[in-house]
């Protein structure tokens, strides 16, 4: 067993080179970036509105809201299509191969499910409030909850994908 520091060290080394390895960006990734730059620009906006201007710009705290609900489901996608969403590596890594592919298939038809039942009641919910505007803005509430029912969507085609994918590499 290594020392601790030599661990940590191998740690840090390994997330380094994965965070500088950005070639596996697809086109569907630069909307989540332009949702993340909006967010910081309206976080921006009201940063310096407030503090430097004196004088708070008040739809800013809910959009900024509403964009951080909307990276958060958005920026999902990326994570599944990486495959680098958090789960027990250490049960994997200690198991077969088999039952590590068994286990992989559990966790991807629980995720399926799971994107599915959001995504239906994504879409009641966002019917619900595309009535309802913004306080701040006259904009309707709906939009956000749809690109989220939208994310919810993509999400449970991309694992359906994946398990199809994997069903095939066996």
């Amino acid at each position: 067993m290594p020392e601790p520091d030599a661990l940590d060290e191998t740690i840090v080394r390994e997330v380094d080179a994965g965070m500088e390895d950005v070639s596996d960006v697809r086109w569907w990734d630069y909307p989540v970036f332009a949702v993340f730059w909006a967010l910081m620009a309206v976080v921006f906006l009201q940063f310096f509105s407030r503090y430097v201007l004196n004088s708070s710009i008040g739809w800013t705290e809910e959009i900024a809201r509403y964009l951080l609900i909307v990276l958060t489901f958005t920026g999902s996608l990326i994570c599944l299509r990486k495959r680098s969403h958090i789960h027990l590596e250490i049960v994997l890594d200690r198991v077969s191969e088999k039952t590590a592919r068994v286990l992989r298939l559990i966790g991807d038809l629980v995720s399926l499910v799971f994107f599915c039942g959001l995504g239906w009641t994504g879409i009641a919910l966002a019917e619900r409030m595309s009535r309802q505007r913004l306080i701040s803005l006259d904009l309707s509430r709906g939009v956000f909850y749809w690109i989220v029912t939208a994310a919810l969507g993509l999400a449970a085609v991309l694992v359906a994908w994946q398990i199809l994918r994997n069903r095939g590499a066996r």
